[in-house]
């Protein structure tokens, strides 16, 4: 099927690679955003594809500036987007990070729309880890009417952290797994609740809300220096298996280890980025 000049896989390859159609910001250091997001989309072994949301200016310690992209730019971006003759792909989906602006959300939600409902992951980013505001020009109250009442309801998983659950729920920051449950009740499509900000004893441990259940995922080794980043290479793994046809909850959990690995690798690189051939 073609939607616009977008043609979108009807039946999946068992040996082809998923696509992943990736939304987000340019990280100029390379350690979140994008750049995360293709190492991670490679790593998982799945075909990336752009749609550049904002230019930024940062680094692990502080967040200077973001420069959003035309939302006609984006648009233009994702309806000359390739995904593939009928059978080429294990599948598509698409993952949100820095959208910048609610005119790149909209957009955004029009692709998924018109590409035939797509699974769409949803990184809830509000804050740089610096604590930059993430959405310049924006309302804070208008983009969490947004996300509660357009992204979120067209998501099938969000994948929030304590304190950025705590943001979309409006609640304080939960301080236990059932507090959590509360927030999460609240949100209108499922949620993997990232442990790495979770408060004692349950940090590093990742959870897994089906809109009915809240269960926990064995937690993996720590990400070696600055987390920034882990959480959209977190998103993208994820987003790979959704591709794939892979249940949520075991999605997450290769997701876990995906994050896991590439860790492992930064370890064994000296704490240096690794290179896996982009």
């Amino acid at each position: 099927m073609t939607t616009g000049n977008v043609m979108i896989t009807q039946e999946k390859s068992r040996h082809a690679r998923p696509i992943v159609v990736l939304w987000g910001g340019l990280d100029p250091g390379g350690q979140a955003g994008l750049a995360a997001d293709l190492q991670a989309c490679r790593y998982a072994g799945a075909s990336p594809r752009i749609v550049m949301t904002a230019r930024t200016a940062q680094n692990d310690t502080r967040f200077l500036a973001a420069w959003p992209v035309d939302a006609a730019e984006t648009a233009a971006v994702a309806r000359g987007l390739d995904l593939g003759p009928v059978g080429a792909t294990s599948g598509v989906a698409v993952k949100t990070g820095m959208l910048a602006t609610i005119a790149n959300a909209m957009t955004c939600l029009e692709f998924c729309a018109s590409s035939g409902g797509l699974p769409l992951v949803v990184d809830p980013i509000a804050y740089a880890s610096s604590g930059g505001w993430m959405w310049p020009g924006e309302a804070e109250a208008d983009v969490l009417q947004t996300l509660r009442q357009r992204l979120l309801p067209a998501a099938t998983v969000v994948t929030p952290n304590w304190p950025e659950l705590a943001w979309l729920a409006g609640t304080p920051v939960p301080v236990s797994p059932q507090q959590a449950e509360i927030a999460l009740r609240t949100l209108p499509c499922a949620a993997v609740l990232k442990g790495g900000h979770a408060p004692e004893p349950w940090l590093g441990v990742d959870w897994v809300w089906d809109g009915r259940t809240l269960e926990p995922l064995a937690p993996e080794a720590n990400w070696p220096g600055p987390t920034r980043g882990t959480g959209c290479r977190f998103a993208t793994v994820l987003a790979v298996g959704l591709a794939r046809g892979t249940p949520l909850r075991l999605a997450a959990r290769e997701a876990q280890r995906a994050v896991a690995a590439m860790a492992a690798d930064r370890w064994a690189s000296g704490g240096q980025a690794v290179d896996q051939g982009l």
